[in-house]
């Protein structure tokens, strides 16, 4: 996956799951509030999510 387009991808989650809580929590929408928790677990993913490891063609 490009890295720009994760790093984006890893941002949209964040916002999203901030815009769920600030709308889900005051009015009581329990659906935001669940819908935040999903986005911040992707955004929790994305970060510590795992890594490939690149081989290196000159070591082999």
């Amino acid at each position: 996956m490009n890295v720009i387009f994760r790093v984006v991808l890893i941002v949209a989650c964040f916002f999203a799951a901030i815009a769920c809580y600030v709308f889900g929590v005051p009015v009581g929408g329990i659906f935001f509030v669940i819908l935040g928790v999903t986005f911040e677990g992707l955004f929790w993913a994305g970060i510590f999510g795992k890594k490939k490891k690149v081989s290196n063609p000159e070591s082999k």
